[in-house]
């Protein structure tokens, strides 16, 4: 009995056999021939594997061609070692577009002035809730905001970028306040450029929305520098934590859902120490 090429009518490839390499198959004139005879149909003798070259009827491929054939479809399907010709070779993949397009200037967010005022004081609560519960001012500030602001996703990848960003980022508290830090990357996030093969989009409203930010640090703190910025509350940064919280979904609401900031009390000290 001749060597032969198992076919199988399970939706999964056996673990040994690997799955063909379509993309590279399709590119392959006499390896498309080869699998179409060999995975998708009944079994079939490796002798009727040999099938005539495109454009010359009669002429067989040689068992040796297609053993070497059917490697070269292995190695593709597994992504290891080998390699490949260079005019069957993939081009490179573009990096993926995030599926959310980022907000513009001029964009509405239709939300009620309640539900602008619920979702102000429920950033502010969660910010120092969290400080006080797992430590780290950026990450912290970051994730009230993801979870009280409806249009920020939570996404863990960004979570995860500002782990090391508290306490100044090094930490040693020379550099900017973390939850400073927290309104960029969640203004950046939302308001931002992207990129697929190239950068595209605008970061001139994210600027703006952080400069907004900025001039409440400037006001209340006269900096955004960690050191600067505890001194002034006693290292309280509870307190800090939650006017970045506040003061980030403010002017998000400000500048897309047309709130009108009213006067809002001061977030009432800590007795505590709290962790940076």
């Amino acid at each position: 009995m001749g060597h032969r090429l198992l076919a199988w009518n399970a939706p999964q490839p056996p673990a040994k056999l690997p799955w063909p390499n379509m993309a590279l198959v399709q590119k392959i004139p006499e390896v498309k021939t080869l699998v179409e005879k060999s995975f998708w149909r009944r079994v079939t003798p490796m002798s009727a594997c040999e099938a005539p070259k495109p454009g010359l009827p009669g002429q067989k491929i040689p068992r040796r061609k297609v053993y070497q054939m059917v490697g070269v479809c292995a190695v593709g399907a597994m992504g290891i070692g080998g390699t490949v010709p260079a005019e069957s070779s993939e081009p490179a993949r573009p990096h993926p577009v995030d599926p959310r397009p980022p907000l513009s200037p001029g964009q509405r967010i239709e939300l009620a002035e309640t539900a602008c005022q619920a979702i102000v004081q429920k950033a502010a609560s969660l910010a120092s809730e969290y400080l006080k519960q797992y430590g780290g001012c950026c990450q912290c500030t970051l994730a009230a905001l993801q979870d009280a602001l409806p249009f920020l996703p939570a996404d863990p990848g960004l979570f995860r970028a500002a782990s090391c960003l508290d306490g100044g980022a090094t930490p040693t508290g020379l550099h900017q306040c973390g939850s400073f830090t927290a309104a960029g990357l969640a203004i950046g996030y939302l308001c931002g450029r992207t990129r697929d093969e190239i950068f595209f989009g605008d970061r001139n409203l994210a600027h703006q929305l952080l400069q907004k930010v900025f001039r409440h640090f400037q006001q209340h703190y006269g900096s955004v520098l960690c050191k600067e910025v505890g001194g002034k509350v006693n290292g309280n940064c509870s307190q800090t934590v939650s006017r970045a919280a506040q003061w980030t979904a403010q002017t998000f609401l400000e500048t897309f859902a047309g709130y009108k900031i009213p006067p809002v009390p001061e977030v009432p000290p800590s007795k505590e120490g709290e962790k940076r």
